[in-house]
């Protein structure tokens, strides 16, 4: 057992400085504004170029970057066909998709009949005149009978079929099997006649067209070997004068190869794959090819087939010649238009009724050819309006001309579009009865009209009266909501609050008069609703609609509601640009879509989720005032802790904010406002489940009353602080990890320490600073780790608050609160209280010093014993032999134990040696004497 060391405390004298004076007119931390006046008639970068104008010419980087800056001009003129193909082709792939069983013929493909006798044949020849024969033969004698048709195919089988088929076509090609590659490319381009799953035919013709360009490639690449050797020679740079007789041969074996097959389908996409290779016969050759193509192509009967064959005779052209096909995408355009009405027959209609394809999903198959089409022709024409113009005199005088209309739609740019959106609107209302596309058309224009400049008013009020009465009548809501969520954008851009207004109630009575209730349809509304929230200039005027909030809540079902109320929260917080709502018609609307989210929540809600609901609310809580209608602002408060109780974070949020409003309130509103806050904190903050929250909130409060002069309710805080001082867990959950509370523990005790120097002690009470030795009380009750740093370092702490409460003069106070230097004016009776407290805790201390011994911790202990050292040296009365005492003791201990850091003890001996008093010099003399 450690020997018994009285403690006592000596009284610190303060001392006045005077230090030299100087008077300053501003402040030194203060930062200092340039105002630059700058010309009305110059912009800001103007007026600042003759100050950087001398450094351009030296800056390397500039001059590169304004070379690479003249380089892209001089490219943005060129179209990348091919880039603009594979974009589409993707696209392509993604959306027309099935799930219907598809069919595919062919003779290669693994598993398949395989035909062994053709590559024997070729070893048994050696003459080149008799290996052509036997080539030639081959194909004539294509044997029907091998053919094996295999059915039942899912979509993802079906492609990687293709797949396989391209990969036997190069496995052929490299083992010299060239006629079996054409055969495998032949029965490949054949696929494309099958349009027994017609949803599929885009993608199907996407696959297969790669096919053929692999194939066209090979013969292209074998031929330019057979001309030019390893030579890296390009298309554009073949001289067709050149290339050798064998290779001419060569080339014409392959063109009669491909004319000999009997079928048109087949033969036209074969010519088109090997179109490039009519260079090595003869350049001039090849765009009389093309044209020949065009026109044979009328022999397709079926038009879905035809417009893709179209499709792919404008891609090869594009790739062979650029910008120089873009008459061919022209022409095919035209011959297509001749043939427009082909797509309405009564047959075709047949077919796809078979297929249980409505009509719009059967037109929407032409849109990606007819895009294409028109993405090529639109380079040709020198005015694009002009030709537009033409287009929609055409569409208004042809039947059945939706299709093209949304084609047109889908390739103009806005602007022009929006010139001729009145005229769009008229040809749509002619026709709106029997249009199956009309919701894509309806929608496209106003996507377009999303872009458009701000119009006179009565121009967009007539367009949006011209497409609501379109609109309005559409007999499928999912249709009139598609429609809905671009021209509701464009009215946010465009119109006044009020005509927005008349179209939200026209969209309620729309769709209270369904006949399927608004929850199959969350996902469009709530969609619609987004672009309204980001699109409006000022969010704050849809809450001040009548119609807004009745359309946010026309869902019924509770996760929909959820999902409708986040994302209004969601949008209006990263739009909402003031710091503080006013309106009470906005907060009631918020306060309705936060109490949604609340009640949403229960036991099986995930963590995020109530993280993300909690932050839209608090959001809500922090912007909302009531500016000095205090007892508004704490209505409001109320209001929100009985409708948010299930949120923990809103609750700290709310005492938080109840915290805020009592400082701004201050005193001079009267005692009631501060009482009051205090009262609803503490009240509110036993509601928390995490301890160490409820422990931070209530010292939080303490502070708040203290600075109020709310003596008795600083005191409550503070009593129940103490009483929660053994609940704290040591560990805490944060993203998803437990970790230690040591350090905020630390903090927290500390602050809690400091706030007990200004409280004052309730005279009302028998004990002397009663808080303080119940803390003490709670300390001595928990089963501390005597080896703990949390524990010693909060003993030292606790000593440091004893020395400072004896003092006559504390070193802070508050305004208007008596502390106990005033009140008990160094009683000696309290004095007495405060120094058996510092003896208990340095007995303490002396107990844990010997445990840090036993455990070996000689680093700890040497810290704790200068700690321990320092403080009697600068707050003990050293007339005191005990002091004296345990000073040398101490001292003597960290010099047994001292380890390779020295500098602490000597920082503390020099600071000894400049104690001129008595009692210091004796001590030093006695630590040096030993």
């Amino acid at each position: 057992m450690p020997t018994y060391y009285k403690w006592r405390s000596a009284k610190i004298q303060t001392r006045k400085h005077e230090y030299p004076s100087l008077e300053v007119t501003n402040h030194p931390l203060r930062v200092e504004v340039l105002n630059l006046k700058i010309s009305a008639s110059k912009s800001f970068i103007q007026s600042l170029h003759k100050w950087s104008s001398s450094f351009e010419e030296l800056d390397p980087l500039l001059r590169f970057e304004q070379m690479n800056l003249e380089n892209v001009k001089k490219f943005d003129d060129v179209i990348n066909y091919s880039k603009i193909w594979s974009m589409k082709c993707a696209a392509i792939l993604n959306k027309y998709t099935t799930g219907e069983k598809l069919t595919i013929i062919s003779s290669y493909l693994p598993g398949g009949e395989k035909i062994s006798s053709f590559s024997a044949l070729l070893r048994q020849v050696s003459n080149l005149n008799e290996k052509v024969k036997h080539r030639l033969e081959q194909l004539d004698d294509f044997d029907e009978t091998s053919v094996r048709k295999t059915m039942g195919l899912s979509q993802q089988e079906f492609v990687t079929k293709i797949h396989m088929l391209d990969d036997e076509i190069k496995k052929a090609w490299d083992s010299e099997q060239r006629v079996k590659a054409f055969k495998i490319a032949i029965q490949c381009s054949k696929l494309l006649s099958d349009i027994s799953v017609m949803q599929f035919y885009p993608s199907k013709f996407v696959l297969i067209s790669d096919v053929l360009d692999n194939f066209g490639a090979l013969v292209f690449d074998r031929l330019k070997k057979k001309s030019f050797g390893s030579d890296n020679v390009k298309f554009e740079d073949i001289d067709s004068n050149l290339v050798p007789e064998s290779a001419r041969e060569t080339c014409q074996n392959w063109m009669f190869k491909m004319a000999s097959i009997r079928e048109l389908l087949p033969r036209l996409y074969m010519e088109m794959a090997l179109l490039k290779c009519y260079v090595f016969i003869s350049k001039e050759e090849i765009k009389p090819a093309i044209l020949r193509l065009i026109t044979m192509i009328r022999g397709i009967g079926n038009p879905l087939v035809g417009i893709y064959v179209r499709v792919y005779l404008c891609k090869v052209a594009s790739s062979l010649f650029g910008k120089e096909s873009e008459c061919y995408f022209y022409d095919n355009l035209k011959e297509f238009l001749e043939e427009y009405q082909q797509i309405f027959q009564p047959a075709m209609a047949k077919k796809f009724g078979t297929q249980l394809l409505t009509a719009d999903q059967y037109l929407s198959l032409y849109v990606p050819a007819i895009d294409w089409l028109f993405s090529g022709t639109l380079n040709t024409v020198s005015c694009k309006i002009t030709f537009l113009e033409e287009l929609l005199q055409m569409c208004d005088n042809t039947e059945n001309s939706e299709l093209l209309l949304c084609c047109l739609l889908s390739v103009y740019d806005s602007p022009n579009i929006i010139k001729k959106s009145s005229v769009i609107l008229e040809i749509i209302h002619k026709s709106a009865e029997h249009m199956v596309l009309l919701s894509q058309i309806l929608s496209s224009l106003g996507e377009h009209l999303c872009h458009a400049e701000p119009y006179r008013q009565h121009s967009s009020e007539a367009l949006s009266q011209s497409w609501w009465k379109i609109a309005n009548n559409m007999k499928s809501t999912a249709d009139f909501l598609l429609v809905l969520e671009p021209w509701l954008q464009f009215a946010c851009k465009q119109l006044s609050i009020q005509h927005i207004n008349m179209l939200l109630r026209g969209t309620i009575r729309y769709m209270i008069k369904s006949s399927r209730p608004a929850d199959g349809y969350s996902s469009q509304i709530q969609s619609a609703i987004k672009r309204m929230l980001k699109s409006i200039p000022d969010v704050e005027e849809l809450f001040l609609m009548d119609a807004f909030m009745p359309l946010v809540e026309l869902v019924q079902t509770s996760s929909e509601r959820t999902m409708m109320a986040k994302t209004v929260l969601s949008v209006f917080f990263e739009r909402y640009n003031s710091v503080q709502i006013e309106d009470h018609i906005i907060i009631a609307s918020l306060m309705r879509l936060c109490c949604i989210l609340h009640d949403s929540i229960n036991a099986v809600t995930v963590e995020d989720e109530i993280k993300l609901c909690a932050d839209l609310i608090n959001k809500f809580i922090q912007t909302v005032s009531y500016q000095d209608d205090f007892q508004q602002q704490l209505n409001f408060y109320v209001d929100c802790r009985s409708a948010f109780i299930k949120l923990d974070s809103v609750l700290v949020t709310l005492v938080h904010g109840v915290h805020a409003l009592a400082a701004r309130a201050g005193r001079a509103r009267g005692s009631w406002l501060p009482r009051a806050c205090a009262a609803y904190c503490f009240v509110t903050v036993p509601s928390l489940q995490c301890a160490l929250a409820r422990a931070q909130l209530y010292l939080l409060g303490a502070h708040s009353a203290l600075l109020a002069a709310c003596i008795g309710q600083a005191e409550a805080n503070l009593k129940a602080f103490v009483g929660l001082i053994p609940d704290i867990p040591q560990y805490i959950q944060e993203d998803g990890q437990n970790k230690p509370t040591h350090d905020k523990v630390l903090g927290l005790l500390s602050n809690f320490l400091s706030t007990l120097l200004i409280l004052p002690d309730n005279m009302d009470s028998t004990s002397k600073a009663y808080i303080l030795s119940g803390f003490i009380k709670v300390m001595e009750r928990i089963h501390w780790k005597k080896t703990d740093p949390l524990y010693y370092t909060l003993l030292v702490r606790t000593l440091d608050l004893l020395c400072h409460m004896t003092q006559e003069k504390y070193v802070y106070h508050i305004d208007g609160v008596l502390s106990n230097d005033e009140l008990y004016g160094s009683e000696e009776e309290f004095i007495e209280v405060l120094e058996n407290h510092a003896t208990a805790i340095c007995q303490e201390l002396l107990v844990v010093l010997k445990a840090l011994g036993d455990v070996k911790e000689t680093k700890k202990q040497y810290n704790l014993a200068l700690e321990l050292f320092w403080r009697i040296i600068k707050r003990s009365d050293l007339k005191e032999s005990s002091m004296i005492s345990l000073a040398v003791n101490l001292w003597v201990l960290s010099q047994k134990i001292q380890d390779s850091s020295y500098n602490f003890a000597k920082t503390l001996l020099s600071a000894l040696e400049w104690d001129k008093s008595a009692e210091g010099q004796r001590l030093l003399h006695k630590l040096k004497s030993i």
